[in-house]
């Protein structure tokens, strides 16, 4: 992790040396879910969470007037709703008839690489699309039961220490994610620099649980995978002007 985050600062910071370089910050908000099952027949219903704030550096870098290349080191949070019925079967009539609810959100750092395509002249339109890092560095759930709410952290560790904490075991969970970002925006000259919207939608590779073996998952299991759509602003100011 150390080495990745020193190489992409390295990468970031090396587009000063020469060309057409801008920096700046990104703000927004992130729409996220968890998507898999354990079975067919799980008797849960898995929903989306809003989380703020997505927020970071980011550095680009231009060979054209079109192309440019996109790095940038984020904190994001990726998390999922859960809804179950006591009874196992998922064939609950409504989300209020479901018993128990569980909440969980996952801080990472993430690190995206991606290829920009812009065009356009006073308002500039462009579309971004590459693959991302990520590392959980803290997680938190809460728990909904009959009006009764218990919350705590997520820790990656085997001995618990706090009762109200859960705990995952290294071993089989993974705190790695490896995914693809694509999406698009506008960009608009303000100031000394452009201010830019941005949609995107992030998708992981990796399954949260590890195995030993494919025969370990069962027929029916379904991987468990990070998927967001963030809504962010950027303000980029470019240090190559004279």
């Amino acid at each position: 992790m150390k080495k990745l985050l020193t190489l992409t600062i390295f990468l970031l910071f090396s587009l000063f040396c020469f060309g057409q370089y801008s920096v700046g910050g990104r703000l927004g908000v992130n729409f996220s879910t968890i998507t898999g099952r354990y079975s067919k027949d799980d008797g849960s219903k898995g929903g989306w969470v809003v989380s703020f704030p997505t927020i970071g550096a980011v550095g680009n870098y231009e060979f054209t007037d079109m192309i440019s290349l996109d790095a940038e080191l984020l904190f994001i949070t990726i998390g999922d709703k859960t809804k179950y019925s006591e009874t196992g079967e998922g064939e609950k009539g409504s989300v209020s008839e479901y018993d128990y609810s569980n909440t969980e959100r996952y801080h990472y750092f993430q690190i995206p690489v991606m290829a920009k395509f812009t065009f356009g002249t006073d308002f500039q339109y462009y579309g971004i699309a590459g693959l991302y890092f990520a590392y959980v560095l803290g997680a938190h759930y809460k728990d909904e039961s009959y009006g009764e709410v218990c919350k705590g952290r997520i820790r990656y560790k085997e001995t618990p220490d706090d009762p109200d904490d859960w705990y995952l075991n290294p071993d089989y969970n993974r705190r790695t994610d490896f995914g693809v970002n694509l999406g698009g925006g506008v960009s608009k000259e303000i100031g000394p620099g452009n201010l830019e919207a941005e949609l995107r939608f992030g998708m992981g590779f990796l399954d949260h649980n590890k195995f030993d073996s494919k025969d370990d998952k069962g027929d029916e299991y379904k991987s468990f995978r990070n998927m967001y759509i963030g809504l962010t602003f950027a303000y980029m100011y470019d240090l190559s002007k004279k």
